[in-house]
């Protein structure tokens, strides 16, 4: 029997946006200046997130980790503090795209492309810690039915519309097993017309067929 993972799910959709922004910026050609604001509202677009799911971990579950095992949580602590470092300097690098000329559109874009790719390498090694340490830890003292409220209370804090902007980032990162199981369970816990509002853009980023077979997967 599988247990309660506050990590794994989001996850998967976290790093499936870091990695498609930053091959987003490596494709762009800065020098175009459509193309250029739409890879920094990307960026704007991925730190959001990112800043979001920081402020949950540090909300819900960082204080559980800290109550259980303070130096892990000194650690990972540690990890937020530099990768907010790097969110930082991204945010600036995209506000600087606007008004800039060509030639420093260019150079802008360099910079944000390699910026990306360092932020992602320091998240999935961050998260990789979280999955194998924190999770760990939380398992050996949290039962099931506990971290399962506390997953609860997380997920009721983020309004609906938020959460329907969540759902088109995790869902399609999710084998259709695992996407199934998270839908059945949002549908059983949702009136049919809220679950259809937060899964709507969710089902425009899977496509017919992908959405057709998760429903049967999932029974309904």
């Amino acid at each position: 029997m599988s247990r309660v993972d506050l990590y794994g799910t989001v996850h998967k959709g976290i790093r499936g946006l870091l990695a498609g922004t930053a091959a987003l910026a490596g494709r762009t050609d800065f020098a175009r200046a459509e193309e250029a604001a739409r890879a920094a509202a990307e960026v704007r677009r991925l730190l959001g997130f990112l800043d979001e799911h920081a402020h949950h971990e540090d909300t819900w579950v960082m204080p559980e980790v800290a109550r259980i095992a303070p130096e892990l949580h000194a650690d990972l602590a540690a990890d937020h503090v530099r990768t907010d470092g790097l969110h930082r300097e991204l945010a600036g690098l995209a506000a600087r795209v606007e008004g800039a000329t060509e030639a420093e559109r260019v150079s802008l874009g360099a910079r944000i492309h390699e910026r990306l790719w360092r932020l992602a390498a320091e998240h999935l090694r961050h998260m990789a810690r979280e999955e194998a340490d924190a999770q760990r830890v939380l398992w050996a003292h949290r039962t099931d039915e506990e971290l399962g409220q506390l997953h609860g209370r997380l997920l009721a804090s983020i309004p609906p519309a938020r959460m329907a902007e969540w759902s088109a980032i995790i869902l399609p990162a999710l084998a259709t097993r695992e996407r199934a199981g998270m839908l059945a369970g949002m549908r059983a816990a949702m009136p049919p017309p809220v679950f259809e509002r937060i899964t709507a853009p969710a089902r425009d980023a899977l496509g017919p067929v992908e959405w057709a077979a998760t429903a049967v997967a999932a029974g309904f």
